[in-house]
């Protein structure tokens, strides 16, 4: 087994250099395409969230590659420009943590409930570009479920582990904020929609017209096509936005024409969707995703990282008695 990761997170990058590693789905494509190419590589696995990237490998025995510098390579930034903000691990340390990634354990919000899932989801997306293989996916998967079952066996005691919690609990701290354009019908939009909803508001969510399959629409969340944004952003007391996109989904330019600005601007997106210039517009309160994850480990979040590991532990020795066994068959047919 030769396992090697390199990643960036927000303990060693800014939003600002985080955002050029936020990579396009385009750009995944690319990466995969680029490493699938190379004779060294068996698997790989990258998993691009708002808070961190990280790129897995799985070698063949005796290689070596710098996953960041491969990284770098595949979407055309300069290696050398971004040496001081990246991590590499190899062997169990790179495949415990991933198991603490997946817990929540490394996230900005501790306990993050989303993060599990977009692991999982970083997989799927290996596998159907045929980019992983057979170690890969029983590491992933290992990380998956100590990650569940690190979410049903420790409290995290907290009501708003999630971006789109914490979007919402800041939008209740001022009772004339009503009505809330959020803009995207991903996964965060539609929470952040549904969770509003619930809390009161007036929400409208933003769909794309072209989109293929049924759009989900959380119930009492009204919607708006995505070309229409502006027309709803004026009738709006807070925007939310949570989408994909490359671009701004919000430009300065575009709201400082508005006869009516909204009050409050949350931005849940890496690359950022609206343009940090909002803030500098009179009574404009301006919140990206470092603003809302800011935490500080305190006693009871060391005492349960101890409680996480020995969950870990267990999951690790699970899948070193699979390579084991792997490896014993791998000697007997030889």
């Amino acid at each position: 087994m030769n396992i090697i990761m390199s990643y960036i997170d927000y303990n060693m990058a800014g939003l600002g250099e985080r955002e050029v590693f936020s990579c396009t789905k385009t750009q995944t494509t690319a990466i995969y395409d680029k490493l699938k190419a190379k004779k060294e590589v068996l698997g790989a696995v990258l998993i691009a969230t708002c808070n961190r990237t990280e790129l897995y490998l799985s070698l063949k025995e005796g290689a070596f590659l710098n996953p960041f510098r491969e990284l770098c390579e595949a979407i055309g930034v300069e290696y050398n420009n971004y040496t001081h903000m990246y991590k590499t691990l190899t062997g169990d340390k790179a495949i415990v943590h991933l198991c603490k990634v997946a817990a929540g354990a490394e996230s900005q919000i501790w306990g993050d409930d989303q993060i599990v899932t977009q692991v999982d989801d970083a997989l799927k997306a290996a596998q159907k570009a045929e980019a992983t293989d057979t170690i890969l996916n029983v590491v992933f998967r290992n990380g998956v479920s100590a990650g569940k079952k690190v979410k049903t066996l420790i409290d995290f005691k907290v009501d708003d582990n999630s971006t789109a919690s914490r979007a919402v609990k800041l939008l209740r701290t001022n009772p004339a904020l009503k009505k809330v354009l959020v803009i995207g019908n991903g996964m965060i939009g539609r929470l952040v929609a549904e969770l509003l909803a619930k809390e009161g508001f007036e929400p409208t969510m933003t769909l794309r017209q072209y989109r293929h399959g049924k759009n989900i629409v959380p119930a009492g969340v009204k919607t708006v096509g995505y070309g229409d944004r502006y027309q709803a952003l004026s009738e709006s007391d807070a925007v939310v936005s949570a989408t994909l996109s490359p671009h701004y989904t919000v430009s300065f330019e575009e709201v400082r024409k508005m006869e009516r600005v909204p009050e409050v601007f949350v931005d849940l997106a890496v690359p950022r969707d609206i343009d940090p210039k909002v803030e500098e517009l009179s009574h404009v309160r301006y919140y990206d995703i470092d603003t809302l994850g800011r935490d500080v480990r305190d006693a009871r979040q060391e005492e349960q990282m101890r409680e996480i590991e020995a969950i870990i532990d267990k999951y690790m020795d699970d899948f070193h008695k699979w390579y084991s066994y792997r490896e014993r068959l791998a000697k007997e047919v030889i």
